[in-house]
């Protein structure tokens, strides 16, 4: 990185998206992780393999209410000669048998409940009928012979002690905090949420609850990219407007640097003489103006000032949505830990023609719909960088790779799922 920013286009560096992928990831070094309450550890990455400390189940235990049995005893047993047992107590879940089971005993026996040694099977309470013995003694007849093992469930069945439960990397579901739960895994090692302070810049900007003036425009851009932060992670602790002064602009920034991991700054960072983001830069060691090869959101800024990361966003809400799924996004998943940086991608087909141009990655927000042999992308409006609409109708962005001059309707190509068809109105 250089020493300060260039004032000017002309001081620019061009480079592909891949370049500017590759250059981004290799700055974000993941953060030191941190062990959390399970409560808190849902969606964060796991940063340490977990491996079983024990088997699950951790004992043979009886998979429902019944009666624990030897099926020697019962080897002959059919419907029409039942066989007699004797009943020598009840183990409910959570107890230990007091002895071993012997030679035509049964044991009443609860769902879960730890099988007693010598069972080897257990009848289900449906399937039997209690009837008192001599001197009021319980017994049981049964009219069939278990099969080996029937009904129980063997320690280790699930998960065997030193087998590998969890891998590092994955983001923890909620089924995961069950299995961490029943292994004992009372604080995961997970990924640190990073801190990001977000500057949305622009003289014209209103909060959404003023009203307009001649001139103005409500900022959509700042309430987008902190949802965004969150959805993905992070931990957004500061997000201000600031007027289109340099140096108020520099002073957020460099106040921000003291307080996040990222500090992502919104506009300004055009070939105007005049924008404030690229002229409050110019001071600041370990950042670089970029002209990137992709659309939208060919200029901005990235450097890692103070080893922090600096992403400039440019200004229209579908160039400052597409860098943060490009580029932002997979970023501040790396820092936390997360295995996979991308959102899911989907095999689709262009259903019409999309023009690029060969050396330029395009990301084209698209309506997804299933037809024959898979998903059909449709573009979702005008792919203009200042359009709200067409951002909130897509389901994706297909990508155009930077070796096609233009997808054809029918074509193959890969597209980065934002949401599902039916996770709200097309």
């Amino acid at each position: 990185m250089g020493a300060g920013v260039a004032s000017s286009a002309a001081g620019r560096s061009a480079i592909s998206y891949a370049e500017a992928r590759e250059r981004v990831l290799a700055a974000a070094q993941p953060l030191p992780p941190e062990q959390v309450p399970l409560a808190e550890a849902v969606g964060r990455p796991l940063r340490r393999p977990v491996v079983a400390r024990h088997p699950l189940p951790p004992f043979r235990n009886s998979a429902m209410d019944g009666v624990a049995v030897r099926g020697a005893d019962l080897a002959r047993a059919t419907a029409a000669a039942p066989v007699i047992l004797r009943v020598t107590g009840t183990v409910p879940a959570g107890r230990v048998a007091a002895r071993a089971l012997g030679e035509g005993e049964a044991v009443r026996i609860m769902t879960g409940a730890m099988l007693p040694d010598g069972a080897d099977g257990v009848i289900p309470v449906e399937e039997i009928e209690f009837v008192r013995g001599a001197a009021g003694v319980e017994q049981v007849r049964i009219g069939r012979a278990p099969a080996s093992g029937e009904n129980i469930r063997e320690a280790g069945l699930d998960l065997a002690a030193g087998a590998l439960a969890l891998e590092a990397g994955r983001a923890l579901t909620p089924h995961d905090l069950a299995l961490l739960a029943a292994l004992g895994e009372a604080r995961p090692t997970v990924g640190r949420r990073p801190h990001v302070a977000v500057i949305s810049t622009g003289d014209e900007l209103l909060p959404p609850e003023a009203a307009l003036t001649p001139g103005a425009i409500h900022d959509s851009n700042l309430p987008m990219l902190v949802a965004l932060l969150d959805e993905c992670g992070a931990r957004v602790v500061s997000a201000k407007r600031v007027a289109d002064d340099p140096d108020l602009v520099g002073k957020q920034v460099r106040a921000a640097l003291t307080m996040a991991d990222v500090v992502v700054t919104i506009g300004g960072v055009s070939a105007g003489d005049f924008d404030p983001v690229k002229l409050a830069l110019a001071g600041l060691d370990g950042v670089e103006l970029w002209r990137v090869a992709m659309r939208p959101g060919r200029p901005q800024a990235f450097g890692t000032p103070d080893q922090r990361l600096f992403f400039g966003l440019p200004g229209n809400p579908a160039s400052v949505a597409c860098v943060f799924e490009a580029l932002v996004r997979p970023a501040l998943r790396k820092l936390q830990g997360f295995a996979a940086l991308d959102r899911p991608r989907v095999a689709v087909r262009a259903t019409v023609d999309i023009e690029s141009r060969v050396e330029r990655t395009d990301f084209v927000r698209v309506a997804l719909e299933q037809g024959e042999g898979g998903w059909w992308a449709t573009p979702a409006g005008d792919q203009v960088s200042g359009h709200l609409a067409p951002q909130s109708r897509a389901h994706a962005l297909l990508v155009v790779p930077a070796t096609a001059a233009r997808l054809a309707a029918g074509e193959a190509a890969e597209a980065l799922l934002l949401r599902w068809p039916d996770e709200g109105s097309a």
